[in-house]
């Protein structure tokens, strides 16, 4: 366990001995007191509400409130207690541990949530600005009431925007969606194959969204980010009904791509969306039903080396069809069954259509998905016991408009490389997940104090099956005239001369489970103080099946592990205003195909032969076998190539002492409320990842050879490639095969004519240079990342207005900026600087996709009677990027001494990235953004009508968040293709008109 472990052991007893005069002044007192307020969550108080208080050891006491909402108990015993308050027409609020001070008076606020069932008891709920004194966790709750008027996007990952520290797929410090563990009512939607969400529901599906993972206790799992928990809509005895429509016009959306720029901006939105809920049986049954239709379109300019904009007439098209529907048993009081259903169908026309692509070189998506889920609760006085069950099953096509035998075309030429015909590949792919969990809580008195004990279990397995197949089994990529530099890609027999990409596919057919139990302890031996040990046990499983069919799946790696957790909370104040807590406690991430589908036998990946001369074609669909391309090698005319150069996708290895990566945690955090209105907290967190995948050559120090001052060219013309200066490109260092320096270094001695050796190298060292590869899948020594980040918010919960307003500052350093060793810029296809050590140049720094510093404020507001309002701003200190240069077939290289080095010199290392200054060196723009919202509602016989306008980037921001940073493609003549050159902008001014009629 690491140094933050016995930072905490350590506060631990210093806690205790401070909790020990606190007790005892405890016990030399009188009662104590609790007071409060019951409010719906827009602020209006409950009136005639029930409220109970239940004391671990039995004792219980009932409230009724006033008109104003307000409650009382005096002449309490000291001790823990559960607060319920309940009223029918609203869902019942929990607090599961209220602290009860000798001689001291507890205050708190209750919200309850309208529209709920007088027994539904699932749902958790109190004031935002209430302090859990009773887990160390630093958890954010964001109800739907609470955030309607702040703008924002209409999904239920958006409001991850409004959490400090966080932001859609990237969660305190997570490297991506697949660092998150995604939860719909309790059930993991996580995918199989890549991780991350998989099925992100509707804005409007939604009551209320959790995102945990700070000191979170031994219940919780699968994650190194965060888990984004969203909790679905219920009917209630009251029927309710809404229909929505939001629209986003061209005509009120502004542009932000600047001329010779690439980029896309969405120009039109409309969606359309429903729901209705209310009782089949009175008190026992109910419903909850909604659809949701979104069309929308992104425009991009076309790429033509000219100083205006013009925007392409073909737009890419989305089309997204999803609903849901719920039903609610209340057998008993206590008891809860729910069955959720549901379907989702999206398609995209002209996906990956950019700049200078034609449009038939575009694809075609289309996704269907089936969900389920089914949950149980039970609940007595000091107990509650939880199961659920539900998963999805899911197809998904990205075929190119030409068909799978229809090859696509792409011009071989210097700068960026336009594409027609038909894409390069169509790819077929099929996720399907289905989990388990259970879990039961008991409260009850212990060695003097109060204690909650939970202990559970989870299960989930997964397939994902992944084909990416190249369209007619070959990429044609004819040259431009050289005398004229012209190209038509119609006209096959026009070409002077055609190159041709083979092979590069994916087939993946992967299973994995998880398995896990966990025991989790709340202890507090005296008031103000409570201990949370916990421990969870997981085992992770992943299969393949080998893609040549020939043999069965098999098991390609198994680990099991123990997190062991521990968490302190010091109720400062004595009446739940003040807390401290500190946690540590490691957290094992959830399994996905990624850990292990470079694991030896499977063959998942092929390599990608480049063949720099081809046949004369009659026709730009006609296609070779491989056969067919083989038989020709050696011919004179129409033939291919002898010589082609291979790019290495496929490495793969054995797996040795596989083990599930996991991240090691500590936090500190204060809470203070004042009054019942206002909340201040502030937190540290330092994560350290461990236990990282990949794969590794344990010969990779004998199996590299370094070549110095290396210059880059063009293979067409021979003109220089521009670095990220604007000077001509020289590679202080760059890695080759031993295996390609030996077969060069015996060709040129045994040429006809005296030849020097390699530059750097000599023909003695023939006697001494070996390559001799070892590679396996296990955990890589030397990945890292660190993560360090402090954070303080004030929040509010006003009868007339919510808001937060949140400062962080991050730190993120490493060599590592993915979920896994694979990479150096995270791509599918990179085996990792453990096996490519071209990789590892440059690769330590700050990591990707985290701001140094940055600043939210979110208000929601009620003005007047029908009159609402909300704002959301942020500042942030742009991200860090390096530039990089990839090695491929397209360029030539020349020794410090400009004698020219061999193609071969470099087969080995081919698709090998090079950072060319250290990770992080530069950093994107600062950025500061406001968006605004105003609604008006108007009650009619129907209902109430609102209308509303969101009114995005009101400073009209054109902040750059997006660039290239390859070096590959520059030339001067064409801006886009130089190092640097925008890619993405911050979303344009856009005006967003919404209607609804709520009934």
């Amino acid at each position: 366990m690491s140094r933050h472990l016995v930072s905490a052991i350590g506060a631990c007893v210093v806690l205790c001995l401070m909790a020990a005069d606190a007790a005892a002044q405890a016990r030399s007192s009188s009662a104590g007191s609790l007071s409060g307020i019951v409010a719906t969550e827009s602020g209006v108080p409950v009136t005639a509400a029930s409220v109970r208080i239940i004391q671990a050891a039995g004792a219980m006491r009932e409230d009724t409130t006033d008109a104003k909402g307000a409650f009382r108990f005096r002449d309490l015993p000291p001790g823990i207690y559960r607060l319920t308050a309940r009223k029918i027409g609203f869902r019942e609020a929990v607090l599961g541990s209220l602290r009860i001070i000798s001689g001291q008076n507890a205050e708190v606020r209750v919200a309850l949530t309208a529209s709920a069932t007088q027994l539904s008891t699932v749902t958790v709920r109190t004031s935002p600005v209430t302090i859990d004194a009773a887990t160390p966790e630093l958890t954010q709750k964001i109800s739907i009431e609470e955030v309607k008027q702040v703008p924002m996007g209409r999904d239920a990952a958006a409001l991850v925007e409004l959490v400090p520290g966080a932001r859609r797929g990237f969660v305190w410090g997570g490297a991506g969606d697949a660092a998150n563990n995604y939860l719909l009512d309790g059930i993991p939607v996580n995918h199989p194959g890549v991780g991350g969400d998989f099925l992100t529901p509707g804005i409007d599906w939604v009551e209320s969204l959790e995102v945990r993972g700070l000191g979170a206790g031994a219940e919780y799992g699968s994650f190194q980010g965060g888990i984004i928990s969203a909790v679905t809509k219920t009917g209630g005895n009251e029927r309710q009904g809404a229909l929505r429509l939001n629209y986003i016009s061209p005509m009120l959306t502004s542009s932000n791509i600047q001329p010779q720029e690439e980029g896309a901006e969405q120009t039109t939105r409309t969606e359309l969306s429903g729901e209705v809920r209310g009782p089949i049986v009175d008190d026992r049954l109910f419903y909850f039903a909604t659809a949701q239709l979104v069309k929308r379109d992104l425009q991009m300019p076309a790429i033509r080396g000219i100083s205006e904009i013009i925007f392409r007439d073909d737009k890419q098209e989305f089309s997204d069809l999803r609903g849901v529907a719920k039903l609610t048993f209340l057998p008993g009081a206590g008891s809860r069954v729910d069955l959720l259903a549901g379907a989702a169908g999206a398609d995209v026309e002209r996906a990956d259509l950019n700049g200078i692509d034609a449009v038939e070189a575009s694809r075609k998506v289309e996704e269907r998905t089936t969900f389920y889920s089914l949950g149980w609760t039970t609940e007595k006085p000091g107990s509650r016991l939880e199961a659920r069950l539900g998963g999805f099953n899911s197809s998904e096509s990205k075929l190119g408009y030409g068909g799978d035998d229809v090859p696509g075309i792409q011009i071989f030429s210097r700068g960026r490389q336009p594409a027609f015909q038909n894409s390069a590949f169509n790819e077929r792919l099929a996720p399907q997940s289905m989990s388990a969990n259970m879990k039961w809580e008991k409260q009850h008195r212990m060695a003097g104090g109060e204690n909650r004990f939970i202990v559970g279990a989870e299960a989930t397995r997964g397939k994902w099956t992944h084909d990416k197949t190249r369209n007619g089994g070959v990429t044609w990529r004819p040259y431009p005239d050289p005398a004229t530099g012209e190209f038509d890609p119609y006209n096959a027999a026009s070409w002077v001369e055609v190159a041709s990409d083979w092979g590069g596919d994916i087939r993946l057919k992967s299973r994995i489970q998880e398995l896990s139990g966990f025991v989790q302890n709340y202890f507090s031996p005296v008031p103000t103080l409570t201990f949370s040990p916990g421990l969870r046990v997981g085992r992770w499983s992943g299969w393949l099946t080998p893609s040549s069919g020939s043999s069965g799946e098999f098991r390609a790696v198994s680990a099991s592990a123990l997190d062991p957790r521990i968490g302190i909370v010091w109720d400062l104040s004595g009446r739940n205003t003040f807390v401290m807590k500190t946690h540590w406690g490691r957290y094992h991430q959830g399994m996905n195909s990624l850990f292990f589908d470079r694991a030896e036998g499977a063959d998942v990946y092929s390599n990608e032969r480049f063949y720099f001369i081809g046949p004369s074609l009659t026709s730009p669909t006609q296609t070779f076998t491989p056969e067919q391309r083989d038989a020709m090698l050696d011919t004179t005319n129409a033939s291919f190539s002898p010589r082609y150069a291979e790019s290495i996708l496929n490495e793969a290895g054995r797996v040795e002492n596989y083990r599930q990566p996991y991240i090691d945690q500590w936090i500190l955090g204060l809470e203070k409320s004042f009054g019942t209105e206002w909340k201040a907290e502030l937190s540290y967190t330092n994560r350290v990842n461990k236990d990282i995948v990949g794969l590794v050559d344990r010969n990779l120090a004998t199996n590299y050879s370094r070549l110095t001052n290396v210059t880059v060219q063009n293979r067409i013309g021979g003109s220089s490639i521009y670095d990220h200066t604007g000077s001509p490109l020289m590679l202080p260092d760059i890695w080759v095969s031993n295996a390609d320096l030996i077969r060069v270094l015996k060709q040129r001695q045994a040429g006809m004519l005296p030849q020097p050796p390699v530059p750097g190298f000599s023909f003695a060292d023939l006697a001494t240079l070996k390559y001799d590869p070892d590679i396996v899948l296990t955990t890589v020594e030397n990945a890292r990342r660190k993560f360090d980040q402090v954070s303080v918010s004030l929040r509010t919960a006003q009868k007339k207005w919510d808001g937060m307003l949140s400062l962080t500052g991050t730190r993120l350093k490493g060599n590592l900026p993915g979920l896994t060793a694979f990479g150096t810029t995270g791509t599918t296809f990179s085996a990792g600087s453990a096996v490519r050590p071209n990789e590892g140049i440059n690769a330590d720094g700050w990591l990707p996709n985290i701001n140094a510093f940055e600043s939210k404020l979110w208000i929601s507001a009620k003005l007047a009677k029908d009159f609402r309002a909300g704002a959301y701003a942020t500042m942030a200190l742009g991200e860090y990027f390096a530039p990089m240069f990839q090695i491929n077939p397209r360029f030539r290289f020349r020794a410090s001494d400009l004698s020219p080095l061999e193609d071969e010199l470099f087969d080995g290392v081919r698709g090998q990235t090079i950072l060319l200054e250290e990770r992080g060196t530069r950093k994107y723009p600062a950025r500061m953004s406001l968006d605004l919202r105003a609604e008006q509602a108007v009650s009619t016989r129907y209902g109430e009508w609102s209308f509303s306008a969101d009114l995005f980037n009101v400073l009209g921001s054109s902040a750059i968040t997006q660039r290239n940073l390859t070096v590959n493609d520059g030339i001067i003549q064409d801006p886009t293709s130089l190092f640097g050159a925008p890619r993405l902008r911050v979303p344009p001014r856009a005006l967003r008109f919404g209607a609804a009629l709520e009934f």
